[in-house]
């Protein structure tokens, strides 16, 4: 059914303008021919190569998409694969999904639609997870051909010597032994290229340019931005026993929360916090 869907959506793409805003009709094609191929990507039970075909698909119609007029202000709400996210001086857009493997490790995939205040234009610029071939990801500075790829559901933005920082807050399911959660530091270069990491999360007493949980894959683990207290919170996870520390898929929440502040143009690291009265 989704080969109908995209090649009707391709000979619709052939004839429209890019320089046009899209119409009601077009749109709602896109998302008839994202669905089916979204569930095909989500679908472990089917053969890697067929989901790995359906993904290629996916991201090549996202693409043509998200190069139209307006792109920013999509929703694609009935495709469940993907996650829109938005700061409120709307400066950017993140349209992100992942690929699960048969061996139970994950890619991720992203679209920024951003604006570029020199030049006063707007780009795609599209993300590739190199997860797996960054070393010491906790002090790496990376661009979006090297991304640390996650699932991102909150960005809080913070700002620095005038400079703004996007804190994304995001969800990597990793393998089968463990899960991370990780908070990046998105930033803008004058030319409207993005970069991803800043020296402005003080955890430990250590400097780090993203910081990044590793827990067991048979617990959860909240890792928030609290609006009242203006606190990222989340749990401080400890190994299930003392022998363990170090192997991070023996890691779980003890019950105890600790959280950020932004301070002094840094998150500062508290422990042990009162959580009762946060969502």
């Amino acid at each position: 059914m989704y080969k109908i869907y995209l090649f009707y959506f391709l000979l619709i793409t052939n004839a429209s303008s890019f320089a046009q805003p899209v119409s009601d009709d077009y749109l709602s094609l896109v998302q008839d021919s994202l669905k089916p191929l979204s569930k095909v990507i989500l679908d472990i039970r089917k053969a890697e190569e067929e989901r790995l075909s359906a993904n290629i698909k996916f991201k090549r119609i996202l693409k043509t998409c998200l190069e139209k007029e307006g792109a920013q202000n999509f929703v694609f709400d009935s495709v469940n694969a993907i996650a829109r996210l938005e700061p409120e001086d709307k400066s950017f857009v993140i349209f992100n999904w992942e690929l699960p493997h048969a061996d139970g490790t994950f890619t991720y995939f992203a679209f920024v639609i951003s604006k570029n205040k020199k030049t006063k234009t707007v780009q795609l610029t599209e993300l590739v997870d190199a997860s797996v071939s960054i070393k010491r990801p906790e002090t790496a500075l990376l661009r979006a051909n090297n991304w640390f790829g996650a699932h991102y559901y909150k960005v809080v933005a913070v700002k620095r010597k005038g400079k703004n920082y996007y804190c994304l807050l995001g969800a990597d399911w990793n393998d089968r032994l463990s899960k991370k959660k990780l908070m990046e530091v998105l930033s803008f270069e004058k030319d409207g290229s993005l970069k991803f990491g800043a020296p402005i999360i003080n955890y430990n007493k250590v400097t780090l340019n993203r910081l990044i949980f590793e827990y067991s894959s048979n617990v959860s683990m909240s890792l928030n931005y609290d609006e009242k207290s203006k606190r990222i919170i989340f749990d401080h996870l400890s190994p299930i026993e003392e022998a363990l520390k170090g192997q991070y898929q023996f890691y779980a929440p003890d019950l105890s929360y600790d959280a950020l502040i932004f301070k002094k143009g840094k998150w500062q690291h508290i422990e042990n916090i009162d959580a009762r009265n946060t969502k």
